[in-house]
């Protein structure tokens, strides 16, 4: 059967051979009001822990509707390659775009931290994570990336796994290009709108697991130099 064209949905529900799985509420008035779908049509439904699988819709309500599994079209990866994006939050505009973007690129952690410059200091994390979960659905990754709770600068560095390696995108200085050190890199930071200010630029120095980089002559904005970064980083895995 060709699933391939069928709409695709996260479930957070357990997945198997011959199962049937029901939709919150939200999800089934999406399914049957927005997107107008019927019984006997196909789905494509993801949990994040058992791989793809296809089904049908067997009944359907505005308040619910039941797909029985029908076949699993893509195992779960064993391995999972982490990819972890250190951020200050900016404004919810391009904050939106970021994040969308960066499920794309691979991102499998993302880190929010408040630096000195940092102009957002909460997050609506239900928010954030319908987007990270839409961003999954629309590019067909299999897991769900981890979006970790807000914590200072301070706290995330003196906190951090060491033999994790971090590349620190920092402005006006004489660093290496990304491109050059990315190897064994698997984490990047960026820093707020204004950049790091001159102790948060010594505190980052002083941790021996991160190497200062540059991005080049321009100055990027914040949401563009995590995009670029997450995409060095990840043509070097």
């Amino acid at each position: 059967m060709d699933f391939i064209k069928t709409p695709r949905l996260y479930v957070d529900t357990p997945m198997s051979a011959g199962g049937t799985i029901t939709l919150d509420k939200a999800q089934s008035h999406y399914l049957a009001n927005v997107m107008r779908r019927n019984v006997g049509d196909n789905l494509r439904v993801f949990n994040g822990r058992d791989g793809e699988w296809g089904g049908r819709i067997s009944s359907l309500s505005k308040r619910e509707v039941t797909i029985d599994l029908s076949e699993q079209l893509h195992e779960q990866p064993e391995e999972k390659r982490e990819l972890h994006l250190i951020f200050a939050p900016i404004k919810k505009q391009r904050m939106d775009f970021m994040i969308e973007k960066a499920v794309e690129l691979g991102a499998t952690h993302l880190h929010p931290v408040v630096t000195n410059h940092t102009e957002v200091r909460k997050l609506n994390e239900e928010r954030i994570f319908a987007q990270i979960v839409e961003a999954c659905e629309q590019s067909e990754r299999l897991e769900i990336p981890e979006m970790l709770p807000i914590q200072s600068l301070k706290n995330f560095l003196s906190g951090w796994d060491k033999s994790v390696p971090v590349a620190a995108c920092l402005e006006r200085g004489d660093y290496p290009m990304l491109g050059e050190v990315e190897q064994g890199v698997r984490a990047v930071l960026i820093g707020p709108e204004g950049g790091f200010d001159a102790d948060e630029v010594t505190l980052i120095k002083a941790y021996s697991f991160i190497v200062a980089v540059s991005l080049g002559a321009t100055i990027m904005r914040a949401e563009t130099a995590a995009l670029y970064s997450l995409s060095v980083i990840q043509n070097s895995f």
